[in-house]
């Protein structure tokens, strides 16, 4: 499927806190699925290439009632997954401050 169908998909997923998603690009061919709890899915097998980019998600989505935050939250996760494979780099953390945060 293509980007716009992945992103019509996921908003319809009702997707909820806890659930395990999994999305997944190819060139530019997007596949997401829900996994079930305990699953470890195979990205990769018998020698066939794996997805370009991928990323599992389970942390909180936006709320039923506040389903205009849904494409944003959208975007920056996909934005996420493409900077693991040379996307925009997303480093939060200024190089120059020590780690961990104090106050």
């Amino acid at each position: 499927m293509d980007r716009a169908q992945l992103l019509a998909e996921l908003t319809e997923a009702r997707t909820e806190a806890g659930d395990v998603v999994l999305v997944q690009r190819s060139g530019a061919d997007y596949r997401w699925r829900r996994l079930p709890p305990g699953e470890v899915p195979v990205l990769a097998a018998d020698g066939t290439p794996g997805p370009d980019a991928w990323i599992f998600y389970s942390g909180p989505w936006p709320a039923a009632d506040r389903l205009q935050e849904l494409p944003p939250f959208l975007e920056d996760l996909l934005a996420e997954m493409e900077s693991m494979c040379g996307g925009a780099d997303r480093c939060r953390w200024p190089l120059d401050q020590p780690y961990p945060p104090g106050h």
